[in-house]
């Protein structure tokens, strides 16, 4: 993989994931100060919740992808080449996490983000799930507006290592998320992609 920066700006950049990012990094807590982008990648969401006001640690397994990170714009953020099951982090009011959680066990996953959240923070994911039976004609309907969209909007693909087909399910997933994060509120979303938003309690 290259680790040249990307040339498309921020605010140029699109795909199905950044699409539903954008809506669950619009509403943050009012009291959050910290946060952790679990997957960064080359750290767009990590530099979304620094212009935020917030004080970020990105970290992801994959160095290429941390370099170019560190090459763009990064006053606010830390980046940490690491396996987020063997790094050690300050918990933090804001964890997101994009397209990670299909690269490992989901149960082990969510724990390993849940531990990371401070009392009183919150846990948004972006996460790419398998389509079954039920789902095609919705999916099959979604991808073809979304070729005509992508036309006029364009489709900015990124240069971290990827897995697909997505391993779970919508339903394991949403099975996964009420299992380990009991209250949360899982979306099946359009396009492969599901989003889940937990608040850990204040007294937690």
């Amino acid at each position: 993989m290259s680790s040249a920066p990307s040339s498309v700006p921020d605010h140029r950049r699109f795909n199905h994931t950044i699409r539903y990012q954008q809506q669950l990094l619009a509403d943050l807590p009012e009291h959050a100060r910290t946060a952790i982008d679990a997957g960064c990648g080359e750290g767009l969401a990590a530099r979304t919740l620094a212009r935020a006001g917030l004080t970020v640690t990105g970290i992801d397994a994959d160095e290429p992808s941390i370099e170019r990170a560190r090459a763009q714009e990064s006053e606010g953020i830390t980046y940490v080449v690491g396996d987020i099951f063997a790094t050690d982090l300050e918990a933090a009011d804001v964890v997101y996490s994009g397209a990670l959680l299909h690269h490992m066990d989901i149960d082990a996953g969510l724990e390993r983000l849940k531990s990371w959240v401070a009392p009183g923070g919150r846990l948004c994911v972006v996460g790419a799930a398998r389509a079954t039976w039920r789902d095609l004609y919705r999916e099959m309907g979604a991808s073809i507006a979304d070729k005509a969209f992508a036309l006029v909007k364009g489709s900015w693909q990124h240069g971290s290592p990827t897995v697909w087909p997505p391993p779970h399910t919508y339903r394991e997933v949403q099975q996964a998320a009420m299992r380990v994060l009991p209250g949360a509120e899982y979306k099946s979303r359009l396009l492969w992609r599901y989003t889940i938003v937990w608040d850990r309690p204040s007294d937690a």
